[in-house]
């Protein structure tokens, strides 16, 4: 069987630039590409799927691309659970995943689609895209098939899906107001996600349908972080003291702010009542344990990477999905 020695010396070129060829870099000449590839092919070298498909513009491939990589997001699960839609759908599928990791500090040195079109890939599933990422708008204008999780997308050959965050987040504040509440804060990300203006949207929904005055100096941000969450918890208690509930726009930030409570001796429910949403593993482990929106992270990634295929293989134009959510009652709301 031959090795890629053995193709680097039929081509007459070093073992680098074979698999630079194989990988498709572009630092390679059209001429030394083609010498590669017949070398490949008279000794019938074929080490991968990649090189099965060397003549095709494109290999039976899809890449998954986390947007927002730190090692911070490894705490709430999410990203495992995605990883295991997109798997599950490539083997339905029979494609191969190709992952690719950026944290924020790495958005400006390459774009989405230079990293696609270099590995060839016929399609992206891409998540945690923020709207002041530079390369947004390169994703909408593009011909490249690509469908991103929790924005609100769409084109000839791009997708987007999420959960129905609005009808969610209205869901989770009426749930405080069921229990007597009216004096509720929110918790929210950041102002660069869709999520964040659409939970914010649902919760302002949610009061407004209740003849409860929306208060903008109620809502504060804490970029979806337990750290953020857990600082700005006194102060936000001292500033508000007459709140009775709290909607928060992640587990993790809720986690946070209800570690603060403690230390402070706010007691959770008696005193302050908190809903999360996300339904991690850790919010069924806390203390009280959280009652929260559960969302299907699994299902939104097969989702994403079927709707891939379909723009793919059945030339379907793109479309914004939205997927159910429950609520998951456990003990950190009470009733007054």
């Amino acid at each position: 069987m031959a090795t890629i020695k053995d193709v680097a010396k039929h081509a007459n070129v070093s073992t680098t630039v074979v698999s630079k060829t194989l990988n498709g870099y572009t630092d390679v000449s059209e001429e030394t590409r083609k010498k590669v590839l017949k070398a490949v092919e008279e000794l019938n070298y074929s080490p991968n799927m990649l090189a099965k498909n060397l003549k095709q513009k494109v290999t039976k491939s899809i890449a998954l691309i986390f947007s927002n990589f730190e090692y911070s997001n490894g705490k709430d699960g999410v990203l495992f659970k995605m990883m295991t839609g997109i798997f599950e759908a490539a083997s339905h599928y029979n494609y191969e995943v190709l992952l690719y990791t950026r944290s924020l500090s790495e958005q400006q040195d390459k774009s989405y689609w230079q990293f696609c079109k270099e590995h060839k890939v016929s399609g992206a599933v891409i998540t945690g895209l923020k709207t002041t990422d530079p390369y947004f708008l390169e994703i909408v204008d593009s011909n490249f098939p690509c469908v991103v999780i929790d924005a609100d997308i769409t084109g000839m050959n791009t997708g987007s899906i999420m959960t129905e965050n609005v009808e969610a987040a209205k869901c989770a504040v009426q749930y405080l107001i069921d229990h007597g509440h009216r004096h509720i804060g929110m918790v929210n990300g950041h102002n660069y996600a869709v999520v964040s203006k659409e939970r914010q949207e649902g919760y302002r929904q949610a009061l407004k349908e209740n003849g409860i005055a929306y208060d903008p100096s109620l809502v504060v941000n804490a970029d979806y972080t337990e750290e953020s969450a857990y600082e700005l918890a006194e102060g936000y208690l001292k500033a508000h003291p007459e709140l009775t509930a709290i909607f928060f726009a992640s587990d993790l930030m809720a986690i946070g702010f209800m570690s603060r409570c403690r230390e402070l001796d706010v007691s959770i429910p008696e005193k302050l009542s908190i809903i999360g949403f996300d339904d991690i593993v850790l919010s069924s482990y806390t203390t009280p344990r959280l009652t929260t929106i559960h969302q299907d992270f699994q299902q939104m990634a097969f989702l994403a990477f079927e709707q891939v295929i379909r723009i793919l293989e059945k030339k379907e134009a793109g479309s914004h999905q939205k997927i159910s959510f429950q609520v998951v009652d456990r003990e950190s709301v009470a009733m007054i």
